[in-house]
C-alpha cells in the first residue's frame, strides 16, 4: 500500500514537472540595433503581456548580435537561432513561416516624414501629391528598403553616401529632401540642432508596411499561444492601450491625421 502511494506520488510530480517545463517557454529574439528604442520596448511588452495573459511562463532573449531581415527569415525558415521575429511582408511570405494576425504598429512603420533645409519649409508647404515631389532629390542608402520603394515610385534619390554624407548634401543643397520614420524622427531631430534642417510641415510619405510576429511552421504551439494572448489584449482594450501609451504623442505631436498624405506603392 505505502509502495503504491509513494508510485502515485512519484508520477503525479513527473507529471507536474513535465507539465511545467512545458508551459516554460524561451523565446529567441532577432537582436535589433537599438533594443531600448521604443518601438522595441512595444514589442517587447506586447509578447510580455500575451504571454502573461494566457498564464505561459516566458523568458524573452536576444541574440548576441543585430541581423538583417534577410538572415532573420533565414534563421526563423530553418527554426535556428531565433524563434520569433517580427517584419513586414507586404508581398507575401515563405511557405515555411506562420504569423499572428493583428498588425502590430497599424501602419505606423509605414509613415514618413520629410528632413529639410529650413528655407524650403514654403516650397514643401505646398507639395500634396507625388509628381510635385519628383523634381527634387530624394537621400537614402541604397542598402535601406525606402530607397528601393522611392525608386520605384519615380522619384529621385541619391543613394551613394553614407549617413553624414547626406547630413552634408541635405545642407549643401546637394539633396533636398530626407525621409526618416515617424517612429525615430523625433530623437534624431534632435541631434541634427546644429544644422539648419526643419521637419517638412503639411506632408508625409507612406507606404503599406504592416509588421506581425513570424515563426517557423515548427513552431505552431508558440504561434498559437502568442494569437490567443493578443486576441485577448486586442478584446480586453490593452493592446490599444499600449500603442496609445507608446505612439499616442507620436500621432498628435506631428498632426499626422492633418497631413498631406502621398502614398507609394511599396514593391518590396
Amino acid at each position: 500500500m505505502n509502495r503504491a502511494i509513494l508510485l502515485c506520488i512519484f508520477y503525479f510530480a513527473l507529471f507536474s514537472f513535465s507539465n511545467t517545463a512545458h508551459e516554460r517557454l524561451v523565446i529567441q529574439l532577432a537582436k535589433p540595433n537599438y533594443t531600448d528604442a521604443t518601438k522595441n520596448q512595444y514589442i517587447h511588452a506586447i509578447l510580455e503581456k500575451s504571454f502573461a495573459v494566457m498564464g505561459a511562463d516566458v523568458t524573452l532573449m536576444y541574440n548576441v548580435k543585430p541581423m538583417n531581415n534577410k538572415r532573420i527569415i533565414e534563421q526563423l525558415s530553418h527554426n535556428k537561432t531565433i524563434t520569433l521575429a517580427w517584419l513586414s511582408m507586404p508581398y507575401g511570405q515563405p511557405n515555411t513561416l506562420i504569423r499572428t494576425t493583428i498588425p502590430l504598429y497599424k501602419g505606423l512603420h509605414g509613415k514618413r516624414l520629410l528632413i529639410i533645409r529650413k528655407e524650403d519649409q514654403e516650397t514643401f508647404k505646398h507639395i500634396t501629391h507625388l509628381n510635385e515631389l519628383k523634381p527634387f532629390i530624394g537621400l537614402q542608402q541604397q542598402s535601406w528598403s525606402d530607397y528601393t520603394i522611392l525608386k520605384a515610385n519615380g522619384l529621385r534619390v541619391n543613394g551613394e553616401l553614407d549617413y553624414q554624407g547626406m547630413l552634408k548634401a541635405l545642407e549643401a543643397g546637394l539633396g533636398d529632401y530626407f525621409p526618416r520614420s515617424v517612429l525615430a524622427i523625433e530623437s534624431e531631430f534632435n541631434k541634427l540642432q546644429s544644422f539648419d534642417f526643419a521637419i517638412a510641415p503639411q506632408i508625409m510619405l507612406q507606404y503599406p508596411s504592416h509588421y506581425y510576429f513570424y515563426l517557423s511552421k515548427e513552431n505552431t504551439e508558440v504561434r498559437d499561444l502568442l494569437e490567443q494572448g493578443m486576441q485577448k489584449l486586442a478584446k480586453s482594450g490593452e493592446l490599444e492601450a499600449l500603442y496609445l501609451h507608446y505612439f499616442g504623442d507620436v500621432e498628435k505631436q506631428f498632426k499626422l491625421n492633418q497631413r498631406h498624405a502621398i502614398t507609394l506603392t511599396n514593391m518590396e
